[in-house]
């Protein structure tokens, strides 16, 4: 092995080349002052500091307090050993350290809102429209709205929906369910979904918006009238977008608030039967 290679295979004990070639020029020229190396080597003056620097750290170099101040290196097999005692001792510390940061890294990750990357999916065909929506409640744990027209909360309740629905009210999360009907034939089917809330208003248009607060929404063109649950002409786009969930979500809020619980319109015709 010559000069050279010995240079080269000293980097994998962590010294850089000028470190390896002053290390060596030490060896050879013994005790020596910072000057007389820096010529010897006909390396830069600051270069032979800094390199010098770095393998005292290492424990390789030792230095006097004489003026000038010399240097001189350890033997080989010394130095190789302190390397490698060193070597061990981080891997130890790395060893006991890594499970830990495993651990903490993994509290972190699922601490993190993985839906920070906005995605945009096309649902075609009615029934794979409500098998999205029951997923997006079956997860959610945020106030969730469902805008639509009456024809779509009818057909709702003959699917696995109602029971995603008593799912998450059971954990405490927020149904409200907003439409607008034409007769009370039509309420009825929609309170047996059992929301936390019905409340009637009037709708921008006859389109479906599912919304859950700062997470995920659910949303289609006009919707028509047909009971079919397998009607292949229906499609939905589902997003996490944060602009548009927030964006929908105060839409709803505000037809929310502009609508009225379903108690305070039925009530009025009820009592008129009452009279009669």
């Amino acid at each position: 092995m010559n000069h050279e290679e010995i240079i080269k295979h000293l980097g994998l004990f962590g010294l850089e080349e000028i470190d390896s070639k002053v290390y060596m020029g030490l060896l050879q020229t013994g005790p020596v002052s910072v000057g007389s190396l820096s010529v010897k080597l006909d390396i830069d003056r600051g270069k032979t500091y800094r390199a010098l620097n770095r393998l005292r750290n290492m424990g390789i170099v030792s230095t006097t307090f004489s003026n000038p101040t010399l240097c001189s290196a350890i033997p080989p097999v010394d130095a190789l050993n302190v390397i490698l005692d060193r070597k061990q001792d981080e891997m130890i510390t790395m060893k006991n350290l890594s499970q830990k940061i495993v651990e903490d890294i993994d509290v972190i990750v699922k601490q993190t809102d993985m839906q920070e990357i906005s995605s945009f999916v096309i649902i075609q065909g009615r029934s794979n429209i409500y098998s999205r929506i029951g997923k997006l409640l079956q997860k959610a744990t945020g106030v969730v709205y469902l805008v639509g027209p009456p024809e779509d909360f009818m057909r709702m309740y003959h699917t696995t929906i109602p029971e995603k629905i008593q799912m998450i009210k059971e954990n405490g999360t927020e149904v409200r369910i907003l439409t607008e009907i034409s007769n009370e034939k039509e309420l009825v089917f929609i309170n047996r979904l059992e929301p936390s809330e019905v409340r009637l208003g009037k709708l921008p248009s006859k389109s479906r918006m599912i919304v859950e607060e700062n997470r995920q929404l659910i949303m289609s063109g006009a919707l028509n009238t047909s009971m079919d649950l397998n009607d292949e002409n229906d499609s939905v786009m589902h997003t996490n977008s944060a602009e548009m969930v927030s964006n929908m979500f105060s839409l709803c809020t505000l037809l929310w608030a502009k609508s009225k619980p379903t108690a305070v319109l039925v009530a009025p015709k009820a009592k008129k039967v009452r009279s009669q």
